[in-house]
């Protein structure tokens, strides 16, 4: 009990313990007749950055992907059952395992007036395989040969069969561009002033501040449902909390679980508390000396008490992981095949050649649960012997930290597969090709794993087969899994159309506020 308290006093340096309250605020437990009431012009919603730009194929953050929703479209989009629907294409055909053929509306028009024709679509998919942002994303697509056969007919082309195909043409890094507009203005421009088919339009963009979109009129498909989006940014996670209990906002993202919990019982306003596709871990590089010793990172496993973090970090919204990816995902299974047990961490690092300790680096960014998070481990670590000083950093910093002699032992981070596919969940941060100083994998059998579970097309295979590289990140300890967390949302009770996004990327198309 006493080991226990210290640890949770430890994270409460980072955020502050609320006692827990219900799972959630029943969607209407507080009935709102919205006929009795007049509809917003403007709808208000608070972020928890800025995007670097709406750019779709440079710009690689969820609140940019949540703007663009608004501005562009996709060929296809994914509905709240995890269906694929028609969006700027109308429908499509499988000619063989490596081309899709598209047939297009004509009747979407780019917010300066051009028509979005098949030129742009191809431009788009050519984009995303040589941006640097999307190229390891796109890595089985094939944008050389994928060709307008008219002006509104696409045929996608892949290098391999890859059966997250159609998941990937509904992300926003997918958006289709005017080729002839960011010709013209190039990326830079073309991020600050984006011209989409989309339902809203950029009407302004005060930096550090705010993004204020406005309908519009000449939107092919049904009208948005608010006249404006206005999109705060408030980096401070209390004060995104704050801003929704003073009535300054409609909708606040990335709430903490430490906010959520008084939110919940607050007159007026409700909390969205639904599981996500994102799952929290400790990332080991394997370009570390230390680190790639299969025994240090075992022990690094052993030595953690995955429930406790869980309990102190997350409170009731989120729960230990036993997988790298989430339930939320089709492919996933339970594949965990370790305890929690610090004697055996002890005998692994001194199997390892580390009788005495050994002592790590690491690195987390300014998110309040990361910092958490490290407290937290980094306590358990030192009672078997392992010192790891986890360095809260700025994203720039964390970014280039990453970059810098291999990175860090040690990463807290977490991946959010937003198409809700198995590959996206592994595919990129396990890849051979990434360098970002999060695992730094060279491991060519894994890497053939992915790329087999990617190009399968029957359902029961491919789940068999990313059930084996999930067993293989998590067994080999390439990877510590810590949490599955809820997305966390608190709104008005005057706001509706609002509809959970596993993802955390809403679509705040049809969402309005009363009052």
């Amino acid at each position: 009990m006493k080991r226990m308290m210290s640890l949770l006093l430890a994270a409460a340096m980072c955020l502050s313990l609320a006692a827990c309250g219900p799972k959630s605020k029943p969607s209407g437990s507080e009935s709102v007749d919205f006929e009795q009431m007049t509809k917003k012009d403007k709808l208000t919603v608070v972020l928890s950055s800025e995007p670097v730009n709406l750019n779709p194929q440079t710009c690689n953050m969820l609140n940019g992907y949540i703007t663009e929703f608004l501005i562009y479209d996709t060929l296809v989009q994914i509905d709240e059952n995890g269906e694929i629907q028609p969006n700027l294409a109308t429908e499509w055909e499988k000619i063989d395992d490596t081309h899709i053929r598209f047939k297009l509306r004509q009747d979407a028009y780019f917010s300066n007036g051009q028509q979005m024709t098949a030129e742009d679509v191809v431009y788009t998919i050519q984009r995303c395989c040589t941006m640097s942002a999307t190229k390891s994303t796109y890595k089985y697509f094939d944008g050389e040969n994928t060709k307008a056969e008219d002006e509104f007919t696409v045929v996608v082309a892949l290098k391999q069969p890859f059966a997250a195909v159609y998941s990937f043409l509904a992300h926003a890094y997918s958006s289709v561009v005017c080729k002839s507009y960011i010709e013209e203005v190039g990326d830079e421009q073309a991020g600050l002033a984006p011209i989409g088919t989309g339902a809203y339009v950029l009407d302004n963009w005060t930096a550090g501040s705010s993004l204020l979109l406005k309908r519009n009129d000449k939107f092919w498909g049904e009208p948005g449902a608010s006249d404006a989006i206005e999109l705060k940014i408030i980096k401070e996670v209390a004060n995104r909390a704050i801003e929704l209990e003073t009535g300054n906002t409609d909708i606040a993202l990335d709430i903490s679980a430490n906010d959520a919990s008084r939110i919940e019982t607050a007159s007026g306003l409700k909390m969205m508390a639904e599981p996500g596709y994102r799952t929290t871990f400790l990332g080991l590089n394997l370009s570390k000396e230390e680190t790639a010793n299969p025994k240090v990172r075992e022990a690094m496993a052993c030595a953690l008490d995955l429930e406790l973090v869980c309990e102190a970090v997350y409170e009731q919204y989120g729960k230990p992981a036993d997988s790298i990816m989430a339930p939320t995902i089709a492919e996933y299974a339970n594949v965990k095949g370790y305890t929690y047990d610090v004697e055996r961490a002890k005998q692994l690092l001194a199997e390892a050649g580390y009788p005495n300790g050994i002592t790590l680096t690491g690195r987390c960014q300014t998110n309040v649960d990361f910092k958490a998070t490290a407290e937290i481990v980094q306590n358990m670590w030192k009672e078997a012997g392992i010192n790891c000083e986890i360095q809260v950093l700025d994203k720039a910093t964390y970014i280039e930290r990453g970059k810098t002699d291999g990175g860090t032992n040690v990463t807290i981070t977490s991946q959010t597969a937003t198409t809700g596919n198995s590959y996206q969940a592994i595919g990129t941060t396990f890849s051979t090709a990434s360098r970002n100083g999060i695992i730094n994998s060279s491991d060519e059998e894994l890497e053939k794993m992915i790329s087999d579970a990617a190009a399968q097309y029957d359902d029961a295979t491919r789940a068999e087969d990313y059930k084996k590289v999930q067993d293989h990140i998590v067994n080999n300890y390439y990877a510590i899994p810590i949490a599955f967390t809820d997305i966390l949302t608190g709104m008005s009770n005057n706001v509706q159309g609002y509809v959970h996004s596993p993802a955390n990327t809403p679509d705040l198309t049809y969402v309005c506020a009363y009052q």
